[in-house]
């Protein structure tokens, strides 16, 4: 490739716009070659956590894709957990932090060990690189699977180990989901048996039958019960 070709192509990149529903299709399909065999795919879609939803307290907070960082990242990482611990000997921080813990916010209720916050921590990871989420939605289970980006942003990366498979939960968990489209196109609210819920959106259209496949569906001024 010449020099003139790679410039178009990064110019073309750039001011062509991504299609979107053919990357939500694109993740899709490779975040299901990973489910445990046996299970039959529902529904699924790309979604990505609450705009508003914190960040996971650290000790709740995954890594994504940690297989694939480099020695700097890991000795950041080494320091950083070493700075909690520091933190956390000071019995004052030890109280604030434990109260945080377990605070509610405006997009997420049930504290972070509840199903509702292990789906928020899982949708809030440490990662370097550029993926989606997948929610896949089973006869089973609903699954959360990360799908690393190609560098062009446009399709999913190559190999096997661009695929992560992040957290489960059996559907009878699920209790109902609530559309919450009049805060931001796409925004959801789901709940679960254990009284807990989060905030999500689906990051393109045509997320309809996902949202079908929960038991109860609410609208947004329908009370969360």
């Amino acid at each position: 490739m010449t020099f003139a070709d790679a410039l178009w192509s990064g110019l073309k990149s750039a001011l062509v716009p991504v299609d979107r529903h053919a990357l939500a299709r694109a993740v899709k399909e490779r975040a299901a070659a990973v489910l445990p065999p046996g299970e039959r795919i529902v529904a699924g879609h790309p979604i990505e956590a609450g705009e508003q939803l914190p960040e996971p307290p650290r000790q709740f907070r995954q890594e994504a894709f940690s297989a694939q960082r480099t020695t700097g990242d890991r000795l950041a990482d080494g320091m950083n957990r070493a700075e909690w611990g520091l933190h956390r000997l000071n019995p004052v921080n030890a109280v604030v932090d434990r109260w945080d813990d377990r605070h509610d916010t405006p997009q997420m209720a049930g504290g972070w060990e509840s199903l509702g916050g292990q789906l928020a921590a899982v949708l809030r990871p440490r990662c370097s690189f550029r993926y989606l989420s997948v929610l896949l939605v089973t006869d089973q289970h609903l699954h959360v699977v990360r799908v690393r980006l190609a560098s062009n942003r446009r399709e999913p990366k190559a190999g096997a180990d661009a695929v992560e498979y992040a957290w489960r939960v059996e559907r009878r968990q699920a209790a109902w989901v609530r559309n919450r489209t009049d805060v931001r196109h796409g925004t959801h609210e789901v709940g679960f048996v254990d009284g807990s819920w989060v905030t999500f959106a689906f990051t393109v259209g045509g997320y309809g039958p996902v949202v079908d496949t929960f038991p109860r569906r609410l609208r947004h001024t329908d009370p969360i019960s």
